[in-house]
């Protein structure tokens, strides 16, 4: 019976595996920068989801509960939605992990009345700005509530870090 010859080579040299490396580490390091901004670009969208989402419910359980039901907004980074009073928001209070809060509001809260509307002492658009804490270059996320029946419309921020002017705050078509 004949037997095939067996090498006793195999495997990689080092210097295939070293050119491995190298090319992967290249493509990584090209690759970084999109995947850093599309994370943070995540991490906005579903900041403002949840800031929508929270003053959605706020309005609908005054309606339901047929009382004012107050959400507040506090300013700055990491910022805790929380409610008064608190069944207001079924399922608790939520947290903008990473994220920075700011608002053209006189005070960190938003009301709704037993028919979901805003208090008549707000008669401009209201405005809230979310960003990336300690990030510059992506783009900020905002919110803006209406006057009156409490419209709520979301697009990106164009304005300063620094303000939060619902003029800034264009929604995408």
């Amino acid at each position: 019976m004949r037997s095939l010859p067996v090498h006793s080579e195999q495997g990689f040299t080092q210097l295939e595996i070293v050119t491995v490396l190298v090319i992967m580490g290249i493509l990584g390091a090209i690759a970084a920068p999109s995947f850093l901004s599309w994370v943070n670009n995540r991490k906005l969208e579903v900041g403002l989801a949840e800031l929508e989402g929270t003053l959605i419910e706020g309005q609908n359980q005054a309606i339901r509960l047929s009382k004012t039901c107050t959400i507040n907004l506090p300013a700055g980074s990491s910022s805790v939605l929380s409610s008064s009073p608190t069944e207001c928001l079924r399922n608790g209070n939520r947290t903008l992990e990473s994220l920075q809060l700011r608002h053209s509001l006189s005070t960190p809260s938003l009301s709704f009345d037993f028919k979901g509307r805003v208090p008549p002492s707000l008669i401009s658009e209201e405005t809230v700005v979310l960003s990336i804490a300690n990030e510059i270059s992506t783009p900020s996320k905002c919110l803006v509530i209406a006057p009156g029946i409490g419209l709520i419309r979301v697009g990106t921020y164009t304005g300063s870090p620094t303000t939060a002017l619902a003029s800034n705050c264009k929604t995408s078509t």
